[in-house]
């Protein structure tokens, strides 16, 4: 976004053409401008412009005000151990099913351990919001001393609580919210177990 400090009027604009860009990415399969995201934000491309430099852009703002609430909720939570990870993950679920059907709609060509190392800005506020959840489930399960598990942690948990997958186990199974939050969390405590043994017994490289 081209401007950190805005008046009111300028506030306004700014979260309606942020929700504009979430409602059309999450039902159009075309090409989409920042000028169809001004029409259904009702402003003028021109103010559009001053808010943001593209459609995308508009997308990544909205994609950060859906990661800083997850990092927030994180942040505020006084739970340990595997209470503040169920937490945690059933916030995301819940705000997923809420409010994230657009975050489906945007994929890079890089790998996701390639843009959380690269700390791009959603990214970011996803590691800041894992960063105690993880570190205590790493510490339960006895796997802190291999280095580097906690960023191969997070990816484990981007792969099964990607958005696509909550909205699959939602709409193909019937999961509710709270069903899915158990399932996702015992698959990721198993899946990272599983991911640290395998590092300890992997051959070594020829």
């Amino acid at each position: 976004m081209k401007r950190t400090r805005m008046r009111r009027d300028q506030r306004l604009n700014n979260a309606k053409l942020i929700q504009a860009a979430a409602e059309l990415f999450e039902r159009c399969e075309q090409p989409i401008s920042l000028a169809d995201i001004a029409r259904q934000a009702d402003v003028s491309v021109a103010t559009a412009y001053r808010h943001f430099e593209s459609a995308d852009d508009a997308l990544s703002a909205y994609r950060r005000d859906i990661v800083s609430k997850f990092r927030d909720h994180s942040l505020e939570q006084r739970s340990n151990g595997l209470a503040l990870l169920e937490s945690v993950c059933g916030f995301w679920v819940d705000l997923v099913l809420a409010e994230g059907a657009a975050l489906v709609h945007r994929r890079s060509s890089e790998g996701f351990l390639a843009r959380y190392k690269a700390q791009e800005p959603y990214l970011e506020g996803q590691a800041e919001a894992l960063a105690r959840p993880i570190r205590e489930l790493v510490a339960i399960l006895g796997v802190g001393q291999l280095v580097g598990v906690e960023d191969e942690a997070a990816f484990l948990w981007n792969v099964l609580f990607d958005p696509r997958e909550i909205f699959d186990l939602r709409d193909t199974l019937a999961l509710s919210p709270a069903q899915i939050t158990h399932r996702l969390v015992s698959a990721f405590r198993g899946a990272l177990l599983g991911w640290a043994t395998a590092r300890l017994t992997e051959p070594v490289p020829r």
